[in-house]
């Protein structure tokens, strides 16, 4: 038979045999069995790993001790694990199944349970739905990518998502809107260069055209009628002695007669005062003078070609022998001037800007002005470029070439220290490692193996720094660089 030896507050089994008891022991003190204790119940005010480890109450004096402590459930063909992770978190390996009608909650709030997402959830990455019972939407809405919510000016847009009205359509290019710009009234029609029609049974009834002018009837078709129940009024209305007239006054050449010396004339006083048509060339000729109203112009081929002030931008060549004071002079070619050039006035350096409808370079008092890239060159290699987004010093293709710099270097720093050669405001990469500062590791952020956090605030008993043993969000830390005690 088994004896049981307790010495010193060790048990010990003496022999191999089962030894069977019965009733109750009590022993004050420590034991220490050598071997494996098999019971039906085992109650216990506090279990001890073998570190020291409460599996009741996980303590550590670091974080990084406590990475990784929690359970484990294994069997022959898997294990699952929920472990304390660095920076606050709990990780399980497994997926957590709640009992029904239960709910997964966040601060106590409910987020999800097995039939909805809580109220506090408003964001999603959503890329599907099933059959929505109703929807209310708050702000703007895109539906297929084809109409277009804005709920900023409260428009719909189909086919644009700038609607321009209340309710706006784009369909081949052509721009159809319905809204009220003010509250004087609404509107109906198009905000292109369109004509809108109103048309039945498939046949325009209705066409106003873009340049203003309105047509009843189908242009083909005909079946215009316009019927005034009530009083029409005009402003103008003109006509010659035919009430029917639908073309505009002509001259017509005959068998006998041509069309020259044809047009208007008015007599009574004086000479005869006329504007016909002339031959050799062809062109209209007025025996008056033409005085057209202040601002109003000549124009040839609808363009504009003078009036009072001003000669057309279409008027490219004349003979002139003379100008008056220019306020500029723009040449795109080649110039050249038969005689003194004089200038009455100082020159200065902001007079100087060259210019070739895209780049321009402007020479200042105080340095030279370019409205877009700028590259300095030795040859063909950059030695310095700059754009909206960068300014680069050297050629990415002749890194070989040193870049040297003779006096204190300074990044993000507008008052760096005269003592220091070089200065950074900020994080730094050597050798694609990452080098910050703070005052514990990282607990947010993304690093990579390597990357190292130097100590902002260093003490007696405390690391130089940390650096990044795994890679991850923000990864996991270690210290280095154990500060002795005082």
């Amino acid at each position: 038979m088994t004896q049981l030896s307790i010495q010193d507050g060790i048990v010990q089994l003496i022999n191999a045999e089962l030894a069977n008891t019965t009733g109750a022991f009590t022993h004050n003190g420590d034991y220490t069995i050598n071997g494996t204790v098999t019971a039906d119940t085992i109650n216990v005010r506090n279990i001890l790993t073998e570190n020291g480890s409460n599996l009741n109450n996980w303590t550590a004096s670091t974080e990084e001790e406590l990475n990784g402590q929690g359970f484990s459930w294994s069997w022959p063909n898997g294990a699952t694990q929920l472990q304390y992770r660095t920076g606050g978190r709990l990780w399980a390996s497994s997926g957590f199944d709640t009992g029904p009608d239960q709910t997964y909650k966040i601060d106590n709030v409910p987020v999800i349970t097995s039939s909805g997402l809580g109220d506090t959830v408003v964001n999603s990455k959503l890329r599907a739905l099933g059959t929505l019972v109703n929807l209310n939407v708050s702000g703007d809405t895109t539906l297929g990518d084809f109409a277009f919510f804005s709920s900023t000016f409260n428009r719909l847009g189909i086919g644009t998502d700038e609607p321009s009205a209340a309710v706006n359509i784009l369909e081949n290019n052509i721009s159809i809107v319905l809204g009220s710009p003010n509250i004087t009234g609404a509107y109906v029609g198009t905000d292109s260069s369109h004509d809108f029609s109103i048309i039945t049974d498939g046949l325009s009834r209705v066409t106003v055209k873009q340049s203003g002018e309105v047509n009843v009837g189908d242009q083909y078709r005909g079946g215009g009628v316009l019927n005034v129940y009530g009083t029409l009024t005009a402003t103008n209305i003109v006509t010659d002695n035919r009430i029917d007239r639908t073309h505009p006054l002509q001259f017509t050449a005959t068998a006998d007669t041509s069309i020259y010396g044809l047009g208007i004339q008015w007599t009574g006083t004086g000479a005869t005062r006329q504007l016909v048509m002339s031959s050799g060339p062809d062109r209209l000729y007025s025996s008056e003078s033409f005085d057209i109203g202040l601002g109003k112009g000549y124009y040839a081929n609808g363009q504009f070609v003078l009036n009072e002030s001003i000669l057309g931008p279409t008027v490219v060549q004349s003979s002139l022998t003379s100008v008056g004071a220019l306020n500029s002079l723009s040449v795109t070619g080649d110039t050249t001037l038969l005689g003194k050039l004089q200038v009455n006035g100082l020159v200065t350096a902001t007079d100087i800007l060259f210019n070739d409808g895209v780049n321009s370079l402007q020479v200042t008092n105080t340095g030279l002005n370019f409205n877009n890239a700028v590259s300095l060159t030795q040859a063909t290699a950059k030695v310095i470029y700059g754009d909206n987004n960068q300014i680069s010093i050297g050629d990415n293709t002749l890194q070989s070439k040193p870049v040297k710099v003779f006096g204190k270097l300074s990044v993000g720093v507008n008052n760096p220290d005269p003592s220091l050669n070089f200065s950074v405001n900020g994080d730094v990469s050597i050798g694609g490692k990452r080098f910050t500062t703070n005052i514990a590791a990282p607990t947010t952020g993304s690093y990579i193996v390597g990357d190292i956090c130097w100590n902002a605030e260093p003490k007696a008993n405390d690391y130089i720094g940390w650096v990044c043993v795994a890679t991850g969000t923000p990864g996991q830390w270690l210290g280095f660089g154990q500060i002795a005690a005082r």
